[in-house]
C-alpha cells in the first residue's frame, strides 16, 4: 500500500497509520526502512495489538528507549506517547466512521465471490457512499441558502 501511494501521489504523506492487522515483523522492518529512507519526513504508526473499547492504555515508560528494544516494543512505545495517541485517535475519526456508515446503510459484507468480483462490488458500494454524501451536502447547502438566491 505504501508503494502504491508513492506511485499514485509521487511522494509519501507525512504520517501513515496502520491497524493491528498489519503488525508483522516484515511490515515493522519495512516501516523502519521507509522512515530511514525519508529521513523522518514520513512517520509510520502501526498498532501492535488491540485495546478493548473503553480499555485504558497504560502510560508510556519514562526515559530513553532501551537499546535492545525490539521493533514491536518501539512501536508500542511510540503509540503510547501523547503524540502517538493523538495521531492514532484521528485515524479512528477519519477512517472508521466511513465503514460504520456503509455498514449501517448497505450491509456489512460483499455478496459476490472471488477477489475481482468483490473488488468491483466494493468499488460500487464506495461510489454509492460518496454519491450519497455529495447529495446530502448539496441538500444541506440548498436548505441553508437564503431564500431567493
Amino acid at each position: 500500500m505504501v508503494e502504491n501511494t508513492r506511485a499514485l501521489m509521487g511522494a509519501l504523506p507525512g504520517q501513515i497509520l496502520f491497524d493491528a492487522g498489519y503488525c508483522s515483523n516484515t511490515n515493522l522492518e519495512y516501516a523502519k526502512t521507509i522512515e530511514a529512507a525519508t529521513a523522518g519526513a514520513t512517520e509510520i504508526f502501526i498498532a501492535t495489538g488491540r485495546v478493548k473499547h473503553g480499555g485504558r492504555v497504560r502510560d508510556v515508560p519514562r526515559g530513553r528507549i532501551p537499546a535492545d528494544a525490539t521493533l514491536r516494543e518501539r512501536k508500542v512505545r511510540k503509540l503510547k506517547t501523547r503524540r502517538g495517541r493523538a495521531v492514532y485517535a484521528r485515524r479512528k475519526a477519519i477512517v472508521e466512521s466511513v465503514f460504520g456508515q456503509i455498514h449501517a446503510r448497505q450491509g456489512k459484507f460483499v455478496l459476490l465471490r472471488g477477489l475481482e468480483q468483490a473488488r468491483h462490488e466494493w468499488n460500487l458500494i464506495a461510489g454509492c457512499h460518496n454519491l450519497m454524501k455529495l447529495f446530502s451536502m448539496q441538500t444541506q447547502a440548498a436548505l441553508a441558502a437564503p431564500a431567493g438566491t
